[in-house]
């Protein structure tokens, strides 16, 4: 419960949600390891040592805007702009976030989770949490955070387009309202969101949002206390959701069938601290879960299997978080200081649902947990996410399990990933795509579908020009990709590629902080016989 749970539906990624046997690998084990039995009842420990720290006299907050004095004296005309129309980030907020209040230990590992959680926000192009004497001071330098959406993409050969307006720190507080017009892979979306992360002053955190959808509508809402730190006390999650879409189903890279997907859910979580270390800190929480999923025929292809999910989920489960943070820069981003956890940790959450109200007789387990590793000139992380639903046998057994790397020297980085993917008697609008947009950059989108993939990545990364008039970054790579599927309805299947991209990273942007140009060459043909090249471009890295 570190922040929004995923949506239970998606628990493990890539799953196309008609949208979007082998022994579990060794991580299940190290992961399984790794957290404790906690006693319910045993009262929340507070880190050691503690009072080995002099307490913190004065906070002292150096705010900075978009672009600084010195870069606006320079009077390049849209440095004077940004700032003009940008609201710098209120202190109060940063406060807020910071957790720290005169008469505090000035422990260096609480200033370092502080400025870790200012980064998080995204609001911010450069943060500094530090000491002076026993004054602990606060510089950060805002992003631009107005966010005119015009963008264009090609996705496994599918174009895509989103137009709108996104402001992700309305009049500096934080606050978030975004409208998008999204032309998407599967449908078109016309969305409204609002984010409020200090609701009346407090840690709550609010998220609204709805959508007009071209097959269906959405909405969901949620309300939040998450543990945002090592020795939080306690955190609690309400989140509610319905949706009514298309569910398409693919078959040798074509639509085979389409149906009507109705989704109403609700969950309730709460969460408590059990022990905490200066490094780590165990937790339990408490879940109530309504789940109600429906499948109709959809007018093309066969009709839905007979299909009704209606689950009241009571349960709970432990977690371990540990403080394994490592800064680095020219990793997932360009100029941009990134923090990765290595330390090991993950959760364990049990849960059945009974008859009553109509909902059906059921168990559920749920592992999730990462853990990483420093290397002497790079660092590795790898990641665990496994569900079963227990009902007659297990049921939309879905794992995924990945190692990646990065490996940095001489101004060049490489990065690589394996990932696997496997479900076992999966609900029945859902499959495993091995894609342009899963894997292969080479391919189509719903190029192969099975029950499950696996798939290995490769990219050396180059920044070539840095900060070119301290609005972009351009670089390069050089990538290969292949992937192998298996399981119906496609069977198997191999698929590689290789090719050249392009990369341009904003220095000064909240979101889409890197935009990617990939033209790879594809050498083997998918099921429909297709090969050779593709361009594709989106934001983000492909792994």
């Amino acid at each position: 419960m570190t922040g929004r749970p995923q949506h239970a539906q998606d628990e493990v990624r890539g799953i196309r949600r008609a949208r979007p046997g082998a022994r579990p690998p060794r991580l299940v084990l190290v992961l399984l390891a790794s957290l404790p039995l906690v006693p319910v009842g045993e009262a929340p420990a507070q880190p050691q040592e503690a009072s080995s720290f002099p307490a913190i006299t004065a906070i002292e907050v150096r705010r900075e805007d978009v672009f600084s004095p010195s870069e606006e004296a320079l009077g390049f005309f849209p440095y004077g702009l940004a700032n003009v129309l940008h609201a710098v980030t209120k202190e109060k907020f940063i406060r807020r976030e910071l957790l720290l209040s005169v008469g505090d230990p000035l422990d260096p590992d609480v200033l370092a989770e502080a400025e870790r959680r200012l980064r998080a926000t995204r609001l911010f192009r450069r943060v500094r949490v530090r000491s002076e004497g026993t004054t602990v001071v606060v510089e950060t330098g805002d992003n631009w955070t107005l966010l005119p959406r015009f963008s264009y993409s090609n996705k496994g050969g599918v174009i895509t387009y989103q137009v709108g307006l996104e402001e992700q720190n309305l009049l500096g507080t934080g606050r978030g309202l975004a409208f998008k017009y999204d032309s998407g892979t599967e449908r078109i979306s016309r969305s409204l969101a609002y984010d409020h992360p200090q609701l009346f002053g407090s840690r709550i955190q609010l998220h609204v949002a709805a959508s007009d959808l071209s097959d269906g509508q959405a909405a969901e809402a949620s309300l939040a206390r998450p543990f945002d730190s090592l020795t939080s006390p306690r955190a609690f999650w309400v989140y509610w959701r319905q949706e009514n879409v298309n569910a398409t189903l693919w078959t040798g890279g074509e639509e085979s069938a389409v149906w009507k997907r109705r989704e109403r859910g609700f969950s309730a979580l709460v969460g408590r601290l059990s022990r905490a270390t200066r490094e780590l800190a165990d937790r339990w929480g408490g879940l109530v879960q309504w789940e109600d999923v429906s499948l109709q025929p959809g007018g093309h292809g066969p009709p839905p299997p007979p299909d009704d999910r209606k689950f009241l989920w009571i349960g709970g489960g432990i977690e371990r978080e540990a403080r394994g943070w490592i800064e680095r820069q020219d990793v997932e981003q360009i100029g941009r200081d990134e923090d990765f956890n290595l330390a090991p940790g993950g959760r364990i959450d049990l849960s059945v649902s009974a008859p009553v109200f109509g909902a059906r007789t059921a168990g559920r387990v749920r592992v999730n947990g990462s853990t990483g590793r420093l290397l002497p000139a790079g660092f590795t992380i790898a990641t665990l996410a496994a569900q079963t639903r227990i009902q007659g046998g297990p049921q939309n057994a879905l794992v995924e399990a990945s190692i990646r790397g990065w490996w940095m020297a001489k101004g060049w980085t490489l990065a690589s990933r394996i990932g696997v993917r496997n479900g076992w008697r999966i609900d029945p609008e859902k499959q495993l795509v091995l894609d342009g947009e899963n894997g292969v950059r080479g391919y189509r989108l719903h190029a192969v579908a099975g029950t499950g993939n696996t798939t290995a990545n490769v990219e050396l990364r180059r920044v070539l020009v840095p900060d070119v008039l301290k609005l972009a970054s351009l670089g390069m790579a050089l990538f290969g990709d292949a992937g192998y599927s298996w399981g119906p309805p496609d069977g198997g299947w191999r698929l590689a590629d290789a090719g050249v991209g392009f990369r341009v990273g904003l220095p000064r942007a909240g979101k889409n902080v890197l935009l990617r140009i990939d033209v790879a060459r594809a050498f083997h043909p998918d099921p429909l016989g297709r090969s050779g090249w593709l361009l594709s471009f989106s934001s983000g890295q492909a792994f």
